[in-house]
């Protein structure tokens, strides 16, 4: 007998009994039928991973930071040098643009790369990199741009390349005149595009790329106080969409605070709920609990993740990660925030490792990940 040949429960059973993220992602990585027998017990702990912006164009390996155990590992990754921006994503692949827009996909985890076309001209003195959205199906990779500036002209937002493509296709959405978001969803073969001033989501087939469904957004009064004012006096509202198999998300709040930043008295913190399997004839509904998950949320990417006693995510939370500079002008440093969504409070985590991390400010945000060999 070979050790692929174990019995499964057998495995299952090392499986729980493997204390450390790292050991427990080799062990589930030794062959198919490990891989397989572990599953479950990988799903219970399987935790979000922070990928950390580099800090030069010369590095060649990336660090990522553990929410489970608060460490940093650094990752070889040779096909990212030089490549200034990266875009992480909740299935392992990497988007990694430089600043002449050339782009590759990468895999942090496995080494694999693959080139892309150079991004659309149309788009090079129109967005800022740092705000690019973008995902990736079995027939594709799509991207989305925020506008940098209002402008008048017939503007594009979406685009997506086939593999072997050599350049980008516009996706035809006039619905949505920017995209903050873009999620591919499994169960449907949708790439979901959601605009987070409208809080509008348009959903094109990942195969064609034709436009399937448009959902309106949810209704909902922003405070007087969110709406009037100085610009220099108001807070953003910032909107996600989270998509599952189960249910649309929308969760509404005001910007978070870093510290020394003066503490404001009304935030704004709401959570919308669509739900797939009942048709749900009512449309949006307001909700104060997303059951025994958890939401993390980066600049342009919202996603879910199992809270459980194994894996340390909190229920009902969301985990919101974000970069500001700290009086230095060349460095910043890393944040993440907890809110609550039943209390509406809200908790900067104790960092750590984390905490003592340094960035270049503004132009990089951290993005989540999900440890992923596929």
């Amino acid at each position: 007998m070979s050790w692929s040949d174990l019995p499964a429960d057998l495995v299952a059973a090392v499986a729980d009994r493997i204390g450390d993220h790292a050991d427990f992602a080799c062990f589930h990585s030794v062959c198919p039928s490990w891989h397989s027998a572990s599953a479950a017990h990988g799903a219970r702990r399987s935790a979000p991973l922070l990928l950390l912006p580099a800090e030069n164009h010369f590095r060649v390996d990336r660090r990522l930071w553990s929410l489970a155990d608060d460490t940093i590992a650094s990752i070889p990754a040779p096909a990212a040098r030089g490549n200034n921006f990266h875009f992480a994503s909740p299935r392992g692949w990497t988007l990694a643009v430089t600043s002449d827009f050339s782009a590759t996909l990468l895999h942090p985890f496995t080494g694999a790369s693959a080139s892309l076309p150079t991004l659309p001209p149309s788009l090079c003195f129109e967005f800022i990199v740092r705000d690019m959205a973008w995902d990736r199906s079995p027939h594709g990779v799509m991207i989305g741009v925020e506008r940098s500036a209002p402008t008048t002209r017939e503007y594009l937002c979406a685009f997506f390349c086939r593999p072997g493509d050599r350049s980008w296709s516009p996706v035809e959405c006039s619905e949505l005149d920017q995209v903050s978001s873009i999620t591919y969803c499994d169960c449907d073969g949708v790439f979901y595009l959601f605009d987070g001033e409208t809080r509008k989501t348009v959903g094109p087939y990942s195969e064609t790329f034709a436009v399937a469904s448009v959902i309106q957004p949810p209704e909902m009064l922003v405070p007087e106080h969110l709406r009037r004012g100085a610009p220099w006096d108001r807070r953003k509202v910032e909107s996600t969409l989270i998509v599952s198999s189960s249910d649309f998300l929308v969760i509404v709040r005001t910007h978070l605070l870093h510290p020394g930043e003066t503490v404001g008295s009304r935030e704004l913190f709401k959570a919308f709920r669509w739900d797939r399997r009942r048709g749900n004839p009512t449309g949006w509904a307001e909700v104060d609990d997303i059951d025994d998950r958890a939401v993390f949320v980066n600049g342009f990417r919202g996603f879910c993740v199992e809270a459980n006693r194994v894996n340390g995510v909190r229920r009902n939370c969301m985990y919101a990660a974000s970069s500001y500079q700290d009086g230095s002008y060349t460095k910043g440093r890393y944040a993440v925030s907890v809110l609550d969504l039943a209390g509406l409070t809200t908790d900067r985590l104790s960092l750590g490792n984390l905490g003592n991390c340094r960035c270049r400010p503004f132009w990089h945000w951290p993005s989540w990940c999900m440890p992923n060999l596929h």
